[in-house]
């Protein structure tokens, strides 16, 4: 006999998720101060950037070259023209 999942309990825990990775990016990562105890907001490690990233690609969310200041700015920030990877570019 298999279990049905509750569709609204998942519902909320996506959402919660997806708000606890937005929180994240915007404010930084708690973590405690060792010296003090208490909780602070650090930059995200590349773990947990590698989560975002990785749950944005599991649910179709990219952006196509070119069309995105964020993404634009970042890659011409690059220390690299990117050129080199154009030929080999797959979405």
């Amino acid at each position: 006999m298999s279990k049905r999942t509750d569709s609204k309990a998942m519902e909320a825990l996506f959402d919660a998720f997806a708000t606890t990775l937005k929180d994240m990016m915007e404010n930084g990562r708690a973590a405690i101060d060792k010296e003090t105890g208490e909780v602070v907001r650090v930059t995200p490690e590349a773990a947990s950037l590698n989560v975002i990233r990785q749950f944005l690609k599991d649910n179709g969310q990219s952006v196509l070259p070119g069309t995105n200041k964020a993404v634009n700015d970042l890659a011409a920030s690059l220390p690299f023209s990117g050129e080199e990877y154009e030929e080999g570019y797959v979405n």
